[in-house]
């Protein structure tokens, strides 16, 4: 499910949470799907604990996922409500995310065409 790349510059703990939001992206995580344990996911792939727990604090923070004790770490509802001026975002960006795009590329994507009506 999550796979990361040991050699990789990029820190673990950040291409978890990449792995997660391609995930998300791609529908194949879902509001109310479980991520695995930390202690679990540190064991599979052979990380320290401390560094899913950073992951997972740092996807709660973007409001991605939620912990509920005991229970464990959810994928959290994006807020998917019919007249949410966000859901109109979402879907265009979840496409870009799928043409490979990075956070740096969607942005100016955005910028470059919010000039075309203010500028």
């Amino acid at each position: 499910m999550l796979k990361i790349q040991l050699n990789s510059e990029v820190p673990i703990y950040q291409q978890l949470i990449d792995e997660v939001k391609r995930l998300i992206a791609n529908n194949e995580l879902r509001d109310g799907d479980s991520l695995p344990t930390i202690r679990a996911l540190a064991s599979q792939l052979d990380v320290a604990v401390n560094t899913v727990a950073r992951a997972y604090q740092e996807l709660e923070t973007m409001g991605l996922a939620e912990s509920r004790g005991s229970r464990g770490t959810f994928i959290k509802s994006q807020g998917n409500g019919s007249d949410s001026t966000d859901r109109i975002f979402r879907d265009p960006i979840r496409r870009l995310l799928q043409k490979g795009m990075n956070r740096k590329e969607i942005k100016e994507v955005f910028e470059k065409n919010l000039a075309i009506f203010f500028d």
